[in-house]
């Protein structure tokens, strides 16, 4: 094709659009519209976050009166369940508690918050559920929760801990995130103690079987250690993770989505390029059948 050949052609398409261009106009209205309807009908939704680091507490204190008796007694102290352990490992236990099932279902169901999470199936008035024989399970409800509302994520370049809460609810999404942290932390307390607790027990039932002086010393040792880690515990609120930053109410205009301008700019964009599209497509196709009936 020669290059006024190419000029005539794209000369055609500019008239054929500028002589359709009411068809583009309109679709650039329709798009538009649809993308603004979404864009002011659906829910809001926001974002609270809270910063944690991890606490480090099993450490504090004890690992030199620990590694001592560790040297002597390690396979009785491996059996007991006592080890120096590392705060990285730690807090990756802690979080992984933190994303499990049971902890996020136990969370769900004290907080009543199937009806919350699903509340196209909830009938608010009856109290009960749509479908009641096919009503939201809890494994569902996890899912949801999990996938959609809570992230967590860990910067193991500085270690600080990122919890985010996303929910059209700016109260809600603080109070969870807030929560979420006390419960990790109370878990983890518990845990701690009865791990310590389950220790001594089994310390003080060897101590009972040795009469060797030095076996009794190491004994008593990691016994005292153990009890100290388990006063730590007991009086340590935020036994897992410091709070760095509350999670507060995002304001009303600290929108994560929908993002109204962004929305109606990708709609009127779509339109023009969908009506251009639609009206080079029909001038082609008239061409065609043109062809054709030659």
């Amino acid at each position: 094709m020669s290059e006024p050949e190419a000029y005539i052609d794209l000369t055609r398409v500019v008239q054929r659009v500028w002589s359709k261009r009411w068809w583009i106009v309109l679709s650039v209205i329709l798009f538009t519209a649809a993308f603004a309807s979404y864009a002011f009908l659906t829910r809001p939704i926001f974002r609270a976050t809270t910063i944690l680091v991890s606490a480090g507490n099993a450490q504090d204190g004890l690992g030199v009166s620990l590694s001592g008796a560790l040297g002597q007694l390690g396979g009785l102290a491996s059996l007991a369940g006592i080890g120096l352990g590392s705060s990285t490992a730690e807090t990756e236990e802690a979080l992984a508690v933190l994303r499990s099932r049971e902890f996020t279902e136990a969370f769900i169901t004290d907080k009543q918050l199937m009806p919350v999470l699903f509340t196209d199936s909830w009938d608010a008035t009856a109290k009960r559920w749509k479908s009641p024989d096919n009503p939201p399970t809890l494994a569902r409800g996890y899912k949801y929760f999990n996938g959609a509302i809570r992230t967590v994520s860990r910067d193991k370049r500085t270690g600080l801990v990122t919890m985010q809460i996303e929910w059209h609810n700016r109260q809600q999404a603080a109070d969870w995130a807030n929560e979420l942290v006390a419960r990790i932390n109370a878990e983890m307390q518990k845990r701690a103690i009865a791990k310590s607790q389950a220790a001594v027990g089994f310390l003080e039932e060897e101590l009972k079987k040795t009469s060797v002086i030095g076996t009794q010393e190491a004994i008593n040792r990691l016994i005292e250690a153990q009890i100290k880690q388990r006063m730590l515990a007991n009086v340590t609120q935020e036994y897992a993770f410091r709070v760095v930053d509350k999670a507060l109410p995002p304001d009303l205009s600290d929108k994560v989505r929908p993002k109204r301008l962004m929305l109606l700019m990708l709609g009127s964009t779509l339109g023009g390029i969908f009506g251009i599209a639609m009206v080079l497509f029909a001038g082609w196709m008239s061409n065609f059948v043109s062809a054709l009936r030659r």
